[in-house]
């Protein structure tokens, strides 16, 4: 599975490698938006490729030897590829990890795939952060630690995998970047077919971003031309897509102007497109120097770099952790990020001195010899011939029959009946079976609901349907809390304030308003964060819903803000008020209203973000409770307001919600068949026999009653449905096995 930062070069690089590959290793390569690339590169080898990882839900037109594709962002497939792994006669998997290629927080679905796994495994490290964020670090010690072979490209990443990550020395193996096996040719020889020769040509390629760093080049090259005037400076490179999705070609567009305004419209050529293997080759081969200018220091291999210095060309670098390691001992020319001047005297230096640059070229040619890619392909097959031959025999078993939780044994989240239930202004409270009823208008409450789960879904899947609703909500909830004094409840179909907001509400608004800041997209969480801090002060949370909502709120918060004292300080007093109500025995039938499963969660999330072992107890205590009063997670019988005789479906997604919480904060795998035996009650595990889950729409029959479902699917059952069967999927990434190493959430 392969897919670094610089995907052009992933392709090429997987594809090389594979031609000296037995067909038995299974090569699965993870590529998203490099088709053509892909497609001629795979054509002209014959080693098997499995899988293919998709950014868009569409997919690409890969060849036929792709078996396999994986949405980014849909955990099911993930698991559903370690199945068809599992059973593919495949005998081991090499897996390219680099962050930003799978889905879900820092790539954590690829773990997904790796705990369903029955494969010997051998992980290539693209990326050894020398500081990762907790996060980060979880992801890769779990990979890690599923992994028979850690492979890293430098001796850096080397002291890396021991020093910061401590993992075993044994298990690292340094097997440096491949590089293609060309000759040792004069510049001149190429330089006619781009129309640059009798010219010096400078060259950076690669995916456009700012972190290339380009501009200092740009800003170096007039006192370059005022002494060599036959000087070409090529930007050879498409934009990178993520960049293009982002903020377009500003960047592109912003060199070229600076470009004009220096006049130097004839020393620099911008060349924005892929270019096939051997075009590449053809452009470093017509080059002199080529020139990384990037930012980031961090770098801990650069495919772009070891192709220019395996050519033999003269170098000059930022001093970027894979430079500093490749241009040692004169094989290369360092500066200082911004340095202009540096950059210009080792520019001016070795167009000055010929016998120099040629030095270089030639030390840093003999040097990379070998990193040719038939003596990298060598080195991986005796890993592979080594962890095969270790590797125990085990019987293939499905993910969906080996664990309680997981994405094959789930129904994939869908947002389409939430997007039927809304318009431009937000959505209805009531359905009449799947159509909206807009007679009661829209409730802040709802705006609230909706805000969560969409912004959940969006976070996940990254759906733009997703962002709109989440967007819409956002805006509602804006027009219902207005100066955040005198929120009110609901508009009318006329858009016309109806009501005054109770305490739940507001909580509830203050829950979206926090979780939106914490993982909403930008155009989201900026506004949320503003109203979140106006409606703070004004949240009045003494009654046990709305202190526990609020508590939801908080503490999503302060995941974004994490030195927020005040917001802190207000959760320990709301966590306090659920805590108080719930010493009575029977608080469940007092809670008043059918989400009485929140109390749990607000306790259990208060302790997490708190750190207070005592609130963690506390919420123990009323997990067993729950338990005990939905016999372990298989009924629900009404509390509160509604027929005795009623099972409510947004208690169901409630108690999902809370024991998620606290198997998060406890890791008891216990509540994992509680939490799976609520979902069964969802797909017809229930007194009717019939799933309260509409397949067919995506929304939630309203109750169970006496006499079978209530054919309405309302807001509040579709919401609250859908946002449990988010927390099943992030569950399912986060269910731990004997394996895995760390005490911590990646969800």
């Amino acid at each position: 599975m392969y897919e670094p930062t610089d995907k052009i070069q992933a392709t090429r690089g997987i594809a090389f490698l594979a031609s000296y590959l037995p067909r038995k290793c299974g090569i699965a390569t993870f590529t998203s938006d490099l088709s053509d690339a892909v497609s001629k590169q795979m054509s002209r080898h014959q080693s098997v490729f499995v899988a293919a990882m998709n950014d868009l839900e569409e997919g690409y037109n890969y060849p036929e030897r792709v078996k396999f594709e994986i949405r980014q962002d849909h955990q099911i497939d993930y698991s559903r590829a370690a199945d068809f792994l599992n059973f593919s006669g495949v005998s081991v998997l090499s897996l390219q990890h680099e962050y930003g290629i799978f889905g879900g927080k820092w790539g954590s679905n690829v773990l997904t795939l790796l705990r369903d796994l029955h494969l010997p495994v051998v992980v290539t490290c693209h990326t050894v952060l020398r500081t990762p964020d907790p996060v980060q670090k979880e992801v890769f010690l779990e990979i890690a630690a599923r992994a028979d072979k850690m492979v890293v490209m430098t001796r850096k990443a080397f002291e890396f995998m021991e020093e910061v990550y401590k993992v075993d020395k044994d298990k690292v193996v340094l097997v440096p970047h491949g590089i293609h096996d060309v000759p040792f040719i004069d510049p001149n020889y190429y330089k006619d077919k781009f129309g640059v020769e009798g010219r010096r040509v400078l060259l950076t390629f690669g995916l456009l971003s700012r972190n290339k760093g380009i501009e200092q080049v740009i800003e170096a090259l007039p006192r370059i031309v005022e002494k060599h005037p036959k000087t070409t400076y090529l930007i050879l490179g498409a934009t990178h897509p993520a960049v293009v999705r982002q903020e377009g070609e500003s960047y592109r567009l912003e060199l070229q102007r600076r470009v004009r305004e220096l006049g130097l419209e004839e020393h620099v050529l911008f060349h924005p497109r892929f270019v096939d293997l051997d075009e590449l080759l053809e452009y470093i081969g017509a080059t002199d120097i080529f020139i990384a200018p990037y930012h980031n220091l961090d770098q801990i291999t650069s495919g772009a770099l070891a192709y220019a210095t395996g050519s033999g060309k003269a170098v000059v670098a930022t001093p970027f952790w894979h430079a500093e390691e490749l241009l040692a001992d004169g094989r290369g020319r360092i500066f200082p990020v911004g340095d202009t001047n540096a950059l210009t005297r080792h520019v001016l230096d070795l167009l000055d001195n010929e016998v120099e640059l040629n030095a270089m070229r030639k030390r840093a040619y003999q040097y990379c010899r070998n990193m040719v890619w038939s003596a990298v392909a060598r080195s991986y097959l005796q890993l592979f011939d080594e962890v095969t031959h270790r590797a125990p025999k085990t019987l293939a078993m499905t993910s969906a029959v080996r664990r309680a939780i997981s994405p094959t044994n789930l129904p994939s989240p869908k947002i389409d009946h939430l997007l039927r239930l809304s318009d431009d202004t937000g959505p209805a409270h009531h359905a009449r079976y799947t159509l909206p009823d807009w007679s009661h208008g829209y409730r802040l409450e709802d705006a609230a609901g909706v805000l969560v789960v969409s912004v959940k879904y969006y976070d996940i899947f990254h759906d733009r349907d997703a962002a709109r609703l989440a967007e819409i909500c956002t805006a509602l909830v804006q027009t219902l809390i207005a100066d955040a004094k005198n929120v009110a409840a609901a508009l009318d179909y006329a858009r016309h304030p109806q009501g005054r907001a109770s305490q739940a509400d507001v909580a509830k608004a203050l829950w979206a308003l926090g979780y939106a800041a914490h993982r909403g997209p930008a155009a989201i969480a900026e506004p949320a964060i503003d109203m979140f801090q106006e409606l703070v002060p004004n949240v009045t949370a003494t009654e046990h819903q709305a202190a526990a909502y609020a508590v939801l709120g908080a503490a999503n918060y302060l995941m974004r803000f994490p030195g927020a004292f005040q917001v802190k300080r207000m959760m320990s007093r709301w966590v306090q008020v659920v805590d108080a109500f719930c010493n009575d025995p029977n608080w469940f039938d007092k809670w008043g209203d059918v989400d009485w499963p929140v109390a749990p969660q607000s306790v259990a999330i208060a302790a997490r973000s708190l750190n207070n072992e005592k609130l963690a107890k506390r919420a123990a205590e009323l997990v067993g409770q729950v338990r005990e009063v939905t016999s372990d997670g298989r009924v629900f019988p009404a509390r509160g307001p509604n027929p005795p005789d009623e099972e409510v479906p947004v208690t169901a997604a409630a108690y999902i919600e809370a024991l998620g919480a606290a198997y998060r904060l406890s890791r008891d795998e216990s509540l994992i068949q509680s939490i799976r035996a609520t979902a069964d009650w969802f797909l017809g595990a229930n007194r009717s026999g019939t799933p309260l889950y509409d397949f067919a729409t995506g929304g939630c029959h309203d109750a169970l009653t006496a006499a079978g479902l209530n054919r309405n699917q309302g807001t509040g059952a579709s919401l609250f449905c859908l946002l449990a069967f988010l927390t099943l999927h992030r569950l399912a990434s986060v269910e731990l096995e004997a394996k895995a190493i760390s005490p911590q959430t990646t969800a």
